[in-house]
C-alpha cells in the first residue's frame, strides 16, 4: 500500500505491506494527517470509554458490518472463548477492556491499523499477547505502532519512519535507529541498545555491530573489549 505522510511543507511517499511500520516524531500533524486522509482504526489502550451492556453489543455499536472473521483471529491470539462475547462490560478487568477496546477496532475495515502506546502498563505476559495480535494482523493490514517508548519502536519494527519539523526519513528499522547522529541532532529519543552501542563506538573506538538483542552485543563487547 503507498501511503504518503505530510508535515508542514514535506511530504514522503512509501510503500508498506504486510510489515510492520513505527512512527516517531516531534510534531503531532504527522499522524493527524495521516487519520485524516486514510481510512484507519486506532487502538490506544487509553481509550476505555464503553455505551454497551455486553461485549458483542459494544463490538456492534463500532461497526454496522463488523468482520468477524479478523475477530476471531485475534479472540484466539488473546486466548479467549467465544462466551467472552457474552461478558457484561462492568465485569471486565482493566485488562478485559484492553482487550475490548482492540476487538471493536479490528471489527471495522480499515485499511490501516494504528496502535499507540499499546503496550503500556502491561505485564510481560499481556504485552507477548498483545504483540501476536499484531503479527496477525499485519497479514491483512497496514500496521503503525506509535510510542512514547522508543525501545519498543526498535523493537517490534520492520520499517521505520522519523519526522520533526523539517525532516521525514523512512528506511529499514535497522537503518534507521542505527543512525544515532540523525536522531539526536532532529531531538528524537534514540533506544537505549542503539545508544550503548554508538558510545562505544564513538567514545571507546569499540568495534560493535547495531543490534535489538542485548545478548549480540554482550557478545561483541567480550569479543572487541
Amino acid at each position: 500500500m503507498e501511503i504518503v505522510f505530510k508535515i508542514k511543507n514535506k511530504d514522503k511517499k512509501i510503500n508498506i505491506d504486510n510489515e510492520i511500520l513505527t512512527l516517531q516524531s516531534n510534531n503531532k500533524s504527522i499522524l493527524e494527517n495521516l487519520i485524516k486522509d486514510y481510512d484507519c482504526s486506532i487502538i490506544d489502550n487509553k481509550d476505555n470509554y464503553f455505551v454497551s451492556k455486553t461485549v458483542l453489543e459494544e463490538i456492534n455499536s463500532y461497526t454496522k458490518y463488523p468482520e468477524l472473521s479478523v475477530v476471531a483471529k485475534v479472540m484466539e491470539a488473546l486466548e479467549l472463548k467465544s462466551d467472552f462475547f457474552d461478558r457484561e462490560v462492568k465485569t471486565l478487568s482493566v485488562t478485559e477492556k484492553n482487550y475490548l477496546n482492540i476487538l471493536r477496532n479490528v471489527a471495522k475495515i480499515s485499511d490501516i491499523i494504528v496502535f499507540k502506546d499499546f503496550l503500556k502498563g502491561l505485564d510481560n505476559k499481556e504485552a507477548k499477547k498483545i504483540i501476536k495480535v499484531v503479527n496477525r494482523l499485519k497479514k491483512d493490514f497496514v500496521i503503525i505502532i506509535c510510542s512514547t517508548d522508543v525501545n519498543v519502536l526498535y523493537e517490534l519494527g520492520e520499517k521505520s519512519l522519523i519526522a520533526s519539523d523539517s525532516m521525514i526519513k523512512f528506511d529499514t528499522t535497522d537503518e534507521i535507529y542505527s543512525d544515532v547522529p540523525t536522531l539526536i541532532k532532529y531531538k528524537l529519543e534514540v533506544p537505549t541498545l542503539s545508544y550503548i552501542t554508538y558510545k562505544a563506538k564513538k567514545e571507546k573506538n569499540v568495534k560493535l555491530f547495531y543490534s535489538k538483542d542485548v545478548r549480540d552485543i554482550i557478545k561483541d563487547i567480550y569479543k572487541h573489549v
